[in-house]
């Protein structure tokens, strides 16, 4: 990349000194460099060198085709601070900067530096207290980053076409939500805005302690149609309320996830997102659902069909995997299925359904040492396919 296209941040007025509020003067460049690539096409890059960037008192708004850069977590640290108001070190979004599909930010990279949000305080609990708030992405890149303490989601973008999020590490985010409120997830991805298919990735991230979910995708109005095109694959989430969720994706595939010790459920499938729209056709694959503080697998809501497949479910302290009816009124979901599963040691039922469901099929589970059984259906389960399935229907047997 040529010289003038690569803007050392200590040229242009930052410290990294951990003492001056360098805000003014990282919101001064990204203007700078947003408007010179808008004139000649050309993307920038600020590089941030080791340092404590201190951010405080407002948020920086992001411009298309201008990239951040540091020289690792730990080396360049954006410490960002405020007093009572949400504070995150980029913003662009539909209510404050008019983000749209038509105005949207196109080629930017967030790579190789840290987030602190511990300094932020609140008068009262903001979901607009991230990490990073941006909305409308195409070609967006999240790399090597660490997120941690942050007032509300660590990671909040929505709407990201062409998009991937790579090794970034969420931890203790949503210090300031109740667990009950909107946001406070570790990396939160909002969904719909460009319908369709929206190709977003995240890949080899790793989300602890985060107040609501560690990872999840959420659809967020309810006349849009769920998208498709989403992917989380080789993720580590422990310690989260929920350790992966989708709530409103279509297709959304999981992969070689471990789900481990997260405070109520490892997966979870429901409409408890701002559309109030579960996922549907997703695929679990692959993943290690362990010792989670309720259940292993968590469906409700979702009108099928989905599929867990090849993946262990074990010593969770309810059920390996439930299906539930969290609200009345709703039409009876279709053809779940569980295949070739490995389900032990689990408090309550390996599997349990306690709603309608139509064509379910299960089928080569290995389900063993469950506390209450291998199998309960508290309701009538139409069309059922259950075949070759290896049950020890208590912990004794």
């Amino acid at each position: 990349m040529d010289e003038d296209r690569v803007c050392n941040a200590r040229e242009h007025g930052l410290k990294g000194d951990g003492q001056a509020n360098d805000q003014p003067a990282l919101a001064a460049l990204v203007d700078e460099l947003g408007r010179a690539c808008k004139a000649d096409g050309r993307p920038r890059v600020i590089f941030c060198p080791p340092g404590a960037y201190r951010i405080a008192g407002a948020t920086t708004a992001w411009r298309s085709g201008v990239s951040l850069t540091g020289a690792g977590e730990g080396a360049t640290r954006f410490i960002l601070e405020s007093d009572g108001a949400a504070v995150a070190l980029a913003g662009f979004t539909r209510l404050q900067h008019g983000a749209s599909r038509e105005n949207h930010l196109a080629d930017c990279m967030f790579f190789n530096f840290e987030i602190d949000g511990s300094r932020v305080t609140l008068d009262e609990y903001d979901p607009r207290a991230k990490g990073l708030d941006l909305q409308y992405m195409v070609r967006a890149t999240f790399r090597d980053l660490y997120i941690h303490d942050v007032a509300a989601t660590g990671l909040g973008c929505d709407h990201l076409s062409d998009s991937i999020l790579e090794g970034v590490y969420a931890m203790r985010c949503g210090r300031l939500n109740s667990g009950e409120q909107p946001g406070g997830a570790g990396i939160g991805i909002g969904i719909g805005g460009w319908e369709g298919i929206e190709r977003a990735n995240i890949t080899d991230c790793i989300a602890h302690g985060n107040a609501t979910n560690g990872v999840f995708f959420e659809l967020q109005r309810d006349m849009w149609p769920p998208p498709r095109g989403m992917k989380i694959l080789g993720c580590h989430c422990t310690g989260n309320r929920f350790g992966i969720s989708d709530w409103g994706a279509d297709g959304l595939i999981v992969a070689n996830c471990l789900m481990i010790e997260n405070r109520e459920s490892g997966f979870d499938v429901s409409g408890r997102g701002t559309a109030g729209v579960a996922g549907r056709g997703g695929l679990v694959s692959g993943c290690v659902l362990d010792a989670n503080g309720k259940d292993g697998v968590c469906l409700d809501g979702t009108p099928g069909p989905y599929t867990i497949r090849g993946c262990r479910i074990s010593n969770n302290r309810r059920h390996g995997f439930w299906h539930w009816r969290m609200k009345e009124g709703e039409d009876a979901p279709r053809e779940i299925v569980l295949e070739g599963n490995d389900i032990f040691g689990n408090a309550g039922h390996g599997v349990r359904f306690e709603r309608e469901v139509l064509d379910a099929c299960l089928m080569t589970n290995r389900i063993r040492r469950n506390g209450a059984g291998a199998f309960a259906f508290e309701a009538s389960m139409p069309g059922l396919w259950r075949e070759g399935n290896r049950e020890a229907w208590t912990a004794s047997d």
